[in-house]
């Protein structure tokens, strides 16, 4: 089991509004949102199970569909269209703000 962190892109295609509403809010806690259904997070094992078993919780399994994608330890960043943060913002490395840091707690 490893224990370091790594990034991870969650995706996520949920049918019933109500559901989907539940996996957004729970994500925007804990992850930090690249696009609607889009979220970029530090994982690593343990935390991946977890993660795993939260999000199960609000989903339908034969309706819902979430996706967990493991980055490279220095991802290349590439992002083309409306930019996501204003002016002057710049995220480098895989360190994410310390708000967005995972709380054990959210899950």
């Amino acid at each position: 089991m490893s224990h370091r962190r790594l990034p991870h892109i969650v995706a996520y295609d949920i049918a019933d509004h109500k559901r989907l509403g539940r996996v957004h809010r729970y994500l925007k806690k804990i992850a930090l949102p690249l696009q609607y259904s889009v979220f970029l997070i530090e994982l690593d094992d343990a935390r991946r199970e977890k993660l795993l078993a939260q999000l199960s919780q609000r989903i339908h399994p034969k309706q819902d569909d979430i996706r967990i994608y493991p980055l490279p330890d220095n991802p290349e960043w590439v992002a083309l269209g409306k930019a996501l943060w204003g002016d002057g913002i710049l995220l480098t490395g895989i360190k994410l703000p310390a708000q967005l840091r995972y709380n054990d707690e959210a899950l």
